[in-house]
């Protein structure tokens, strides 16, 4: 009795085991197709997503903007994002949701991909912005390093 308590468990165990592998493959798989669609999408559209203002990809991802029209970029990458989203939806099988459900989950899809392109266009504006610091350093004569910095205030 003692051993079939265990291995039951055992054997429960592993069905859990592969029912959470199961779902970070899942996750991953649907994270893999955001990251992968948003590095894309940066990659072609960079030099327009780094002059514009960081809301500009919001109507570009939502396919629509309230006062007006997208611009030509726009409607491009919402072109190049659509059809991932839904694929995404359809892995999520949606059929199963109510509307506003299914309004919920593509929301925060939504969200997710303007995150990810914003963050990415932050990022690069940071390391830009790091690297022209670095260069204006060494045409000051002074090499600014960690052991010239002073310490201010008093703990």
């Amino acid at each position: 009795m003692f051993w079939n308590f265990f291995s039951k468990k055992s054997r429960d165990k592993g069905k859990e085991d592969k029912e959470r592998d199961d779902v970070v493959a899942f996750a991953r798989t649907i994270e893999r197709l955001i990251d992968e669609t948003s590095l894309e999408l940066f990659k072609i559209y960079k030099k327009t997503l780094l002059a514009e203002p960081n809301v500009y990809i919001v109507p570009a991802i939502w396919g629509a903007v309230k006062d007006g029209e997208l611009t030509e970029i726009q409607k491009q990458i919402h072109s190049g994002v659509s059809p991932v989203i839904k694929k995404i939806l359809d892995l999520l099988e949606q059929e199963r949701m109510s509307p506003a459900q299914q309004f919920a989950v593509g929301y925060l899809v939504r969200g997710l991909f303007i995150s990810k392109v914003i963050y990415m266009i932050e990022f690069y504006k940071n390391l830009s912005g790091n690297r022209l610091e670095i260069e204006e350093q060494k045409h000051d004569g002074k090499e600014r390093n960690l052991k010239d910095i002073e310490p201010m205030g008093h703990a």
